[in-house]
């Protein structure tokens, strides 16, 4: 069954997502609540604004066509809309809790923002100023504060990679009508995004690892974890050069120059500036090193004693991912 993907809808102001959570405490003591519109004039119009009642709301199988209104904080059923057990949660939290929980649910069931977040790693997607764009005193701009490419909303990712958790069995596709300058109320969730540091000062994505993985994207810090995890003995250690060689080819593109030294080289010197760089920043904390076997070949900076490390990647991992050099032939 193909869906409709309606149009973005999130609190308000940016920096107050409680909005939502004293909107759902309303819901909750009157449900169950008419669609978006009537529910804005009869419960929520004192606390909302019309275009942010929407975004609380989920699958709506009926009036044709089957829409996916919001991000599923309330469900639908023969009497009307009432929470969803996400909702009811969300609802009782404690400040703090909730805008934790609220960014792990946008993440996880919100088309638009899976959409912003897919496209926004992949480098498709961006923000020309950065994350300041976010903190201005102003709605986020399409082209100035958000750049998405010509035709990003025709085609969408696949049903599953798009709606997440919200994903249902019977939509098979989804499509939208909406313009790119809807975009605009994405300010809101990218903010809180960025406030608990799961948007890095460029705007690029650095989710905890199971969010990301949802999505299908990692961070270099994810995929780094991930490649140490499949390699490591089973005393920890990990060998430097093979889990580098892996993460390099991955972020970057394999090397395959046909001298085995000059490749060697080249990886080599790779793995001194990066990987060394990461470690003397902090962005890797090494517990221990071990010379380990000729297989296993060179160590950091060239230290046979340092083929084998025990370490601990934090999420400000950051590998450049520029082009190779244009004597380099790279395979992607």
């Amino acid at each position: 069954m193909s869906w409709v993907l309606a149009r973005p809808s999130f609190w308000p102001e940016p920096r107050d997502p409680w909005a939502w959570q004293r909107a759902l405490q309303t819901i909750a003591k009157v449900a169950p609540v008419p669609d978006p519109r009537p529910c804005w004039r009869r419960v929520l119009g004192d606390s909302l604004s019309r275009r942010s009642v929407a975004g609380l709301y989920g699958l709506r199988r009926s009036p044709a066509p089957p829409t996916v209104v919001g991000v599923g904080l309330l469900e639908q059923d023969a009497a009307g809309w009432h929470l969803s057990r996400t909702g009811a949660t969300l609802a009782e939290l404690d400040r703090e809790l909730f805008q934790v929980q609220l960014a792990e649910t946008l993440v996880r069931q919100s088309g638009w923002l899976r959409l912003a977040l897919v496209g926004l790693a992949s480098g498709r997607w961006s923000l020309p100023r950065g994350a300041a764009a976010l903190c201005a005193q102003r709605q986020m701009r399409l082209h100035e504060d958000l750049a998405v490419p010509v035709g990003a909303l025709q085609r969408l990712p696949d049903t599953r990679r798009l709606l997440g958790a919200l994903h249902h069995e019977d939509t098979t596709a989804v499509g939208t009508s909406v313009r790119p300058e809807a975009l605009s109320a994405l300010h809101a969730p990218l903010y809180l995004l960025h406030a608990l540091d799961w948007l890095d000062a460029d705007g690029r994505p650095r989710l905890p690892d199971a969010l990301a993985a949802s999505l299908a994207i990692e961070s270099p810090a994810a995929a780094l974890r991930r490649l140490a995890n499949e390699e490591q003995d089973a005393r920890g250690f990990v060998p430097l050069v093979r889990v580098s060689e892996r993460l390099r080819a991955a972020l970057c593109g394999e090397v395959v120059l046909s001298d085995p030294l000059e490749r060697a080289g080249v990886l080599a010197a790779w793995i001194d500036k990066t990987i060394g760089g990461a470690i003397e920043t902090g962005a890797i904390e090494v517990h221990a090193w071990a010379p380990g076997q000729p297989r296993h070949g060179r160590g950091l900076y060239g230290d046979r004693d340092r083929k084998l490390v025990r370490w601990t990647v934090h999420d400000d991992l950051q590998i450049p991912t520029s082009a190779p050099d244009r004597n380099r032939e790279v395979k992607r």
